[in-house]
């Protein structure tokens, strides 16, 4: 029991310091560099770029964990693909969807429009990729990543949780402003909630992505 508790209260390893500052904080710093050189106003040159930084991230948050860290992918959520976790994150995404748009209309918040609407006039396979894109970077980044390293090292789930839910929130001010994050912390939040009850990362981002292709593919189509 001893050993167990000093093993809890060990400080983190270099490579586990790099990794968090990596999910937690290149998002922030990526997009204050990429809006500083391209300016706010949406643009396809913008969305390319973020793209890209993204998945280049991504890549590397997964050479830390495999060859810096030496953890399998498990240690950061990963499970073992089942047709189930796709069913049930379809509908998991859709009901959180409604869940929060209720909310969010109770509540009389108000989202972005205008850079929803930005990204519906996109290219129906830019639509996808991002679709996609968000899904898969987003929740390695915070959920699994961000949530995992945090609870084994700085006092357990919930605090992780916490911090990770308001750095993704703010990491989106950029993209919709300050004043309209009230709707992207509701979603996050219930999303959050989902990855601390299942631990499964693929299946928030099987969540995530429906979430996402709801308002930017689905609405779209339906005219």
């Amino acid at each position: 029991m001893a050993s167990n508790a000093l093993l809890k209260h060990q400080p983190p390893p270099a490579a586990t310091l790099v990794g968090l500052g990596v999910a937690l904080f290149s998002p922030l710093f990526t997009n204050l560099v990429v809006t500083r050189v391209l300016g706010l106003t949406p643009s396809g040159a913008l969305i390319a770029a973020g793209l890209v930084i993204h998945w280049a991230t991504f890549a590397l948050l997964l050479v830390i964990v495999l060859r810096w860290e030496r953890e399998p992918l498990k240690s950061i959520g990963w499970q073992s693909p089942r047709w189930s976790t796709l069913l049930l994150g379809i509908v998991a995404g859709v009901v959180i969807a409604i869940v929060s748009g209720f909310v969010g209309q109770r509540l009389r918040l108000r989202s972005d429009t205008h850079f929803l609407a930005f990204l519906q006039s996109l290219p129906l396979m830019a639509r996808v990729v991002l679709v996609i894109t968000a899904g898969v970077y987003e929740e390695t980044l915070y959920r699994g990543y961000g949530i995992e390293r945090l609870s084994k090292y700085f006092g357990g789930k919930w605090i992780a949780a916490a911090i990770t839910l308001a750095v993704f929130t703010y990491a989106h001010a950029s993209a919709v402003g300050a004043a309209q994050l009230a709707p992207i912390l509701i979603v996050a939040g219930l999303v959050t909630v989902l990855y601390l009850w299942r631990r499964d990362l693929l299946l928030n981002m099987v969540v995530h992505t429906t979430i996402d292709a709801l308002g930017l593919l689905v609405i779209p189509a339906l005219g």
